[in-house]
């Protein structure tokens, strides 16, 4: 369970919120309290706004508390061009002041390292490709280097002897996801921000083609806006036909993360091959992670477990005898286009930011603030016109 310093900010689980609008004061919903909601709400809370989260579970428990913290857009992007790239590139340079700004706003350590990437090759054909990725990477700009199998050897010695060499993206980073969520509750609270746990929105209010508040299991919530923040189950609340949403989907996956012996020193950087990712967390090695069409089923397989475990021992041959620490599933929230949606949607009032898939950590940062600015009527300062929520509609 996360730390209850801020518990004195939350609403009572059966408590119904009264609080009222004075003046031009914007009273601002938001439907899940995961990385994005939480983010959005305390920026939009820092603006001035009136801000209360509802989720209905535990904050930052599902796709946040699942995911393994990665900022890397060099080694899961690559150097091509796009709007999801540029966006991501962005977020990532955005992430070291929003890291220092959660850290002041929330006196929490949230784990922000830029150690970098490691792309393996484990043949001499993956060896030449990633080679010539890195002069192209390099060309565009990006912290690229190819290290030879000495140089790689030198620099991480767990690694496997025999492969082949890796490229170093200097500027990928992480961020210890679970420490972030907990960060971003503290900072909500300290800036007047209201998180309401186990409190489900059954559907939204609303009236004449403009959203007017949610029906929340203890009672309707009025509001002048609402942001649905809630991740795969983003067309699961009622009130609001289908066609009026973006379509986002479950993708489940799964992790494991590895105790390292006492006398093991855990990598440094991230390391990535094309079949496994390796995240050093203080004492544990994160390995991730399948990719599951399986609806919203969140069970673990020994299977999954199985073949995480035999394709981190190719990397880090040590590893197979490792103590298994824990073993978990999120469900990532996919569109068709594997793009996030941030924006209004046909309803007045009515936003979502949603879509991330398996960026959602990274994009955190200007999901928090284009957001905070579309919902108060300001200049995005983004390029985020590609991720329109109504670009799905057919008619």
């Amino acid at each position: 369970m996360l730390g209850r310093s801020w518990a004195g900010n939350r609403l009572p689980k059966n408590q119904g919120y009264e609080r009222k609008s004075f003046g031009k004061i914007m009273r601002i919903l938001i439907v899940g309290a995961g990385i994005a909601g939480l983010g959005i709400g305390w920026r939009l809370a820092q603006a001035g706004a009136e801000v209360t989260i509802l989720e209905r579970g535990l904050a930052g428990r599902e796709a946040t508390w699942a995911s393994a913290g990665m900022l890397a857009p060099g080694a899961e992007l690559g150097s091509e061009g796009g709007p999801l790239v540029r966006f991501a590139q962005d977020s990532r340079q955005a992430w070291t002041g929003f890291a220092r700004d959660l850290q002041g706003a929330s006196s929490r350590d949230i784990g922000f390292r830029q150690d970098g990437s490691l792309i393996i090759a484990e043949n001499e054909t993956r060896a030449r490709e990633l080679e010539d990725r890195a002069a192209k990477l390099k060309a565009a700009g990006v912290d690229a280097t190819w290290l030879k199998p000495t140089e790689l050897a030198a620099r991480e010695p767990l690694l496997a002897p025999t492969l082949r060499g890796a490229l170093h993206v200097g500027g990928d980073a992480q961020v210890d996801n679970r420490a972030l969520a907990e960060a971003l509750c503290i900072a909500l609270g300290r800036s007047r921000g209201r998180l309401r746990e186990y409190c489900e929105v059954r559907s939204l209010i609303i009236d004449k083609d403009r959203v007017r508040g949610a029906d929340a299991q203890d009672g309707p919530i009025e509001s002048d806006a609402v942001i649905l923040a809630s991740g795969a189950w983003l067309n699961k609340i009622g009130g609001v036909s289908a066609d009026d949403l973006p379509p986002v989907m479950p993708v489940k996956g799964q992790m494991i993360a590895l105790e390292r012996p006492s006398e093991t020193r855990l990598p440094k950087a991230l390391i990535w091959d094309d079949n496994v990712y390796l995240v050093p967390r203080r004492e544990r090695l994160f390995i991730g992670a399948t990719v599951e069409d399986a609806g919203f089923d969140t069970s673990v397989t020994l299977e999954a477990r199985d073949r995480l475990l035999a394709a981190a021992a190719r990397l880090i041959p040590s590893a197979s005898s490792w103590r298994l620490a824990e073993i978990w599933a999120g469900l990532r929230p996919r569109t068709p286009d594997g793009a996030p949606v941030l924006g209004q949607t046909e309803i007045s009032g009515l936003y979502v930011a949603g879509g991330q898939f398996r960026n959602g950590i990274l994009f955190a940062p200007l999901v928090a603030d284009a957001m905070h600015r579309i919902v108060m009527g300001q200049p995005s300062g983004w390029a985020v016109a590609p991720f329109d929520p109504k670009r799905f509609r057919t008619s």
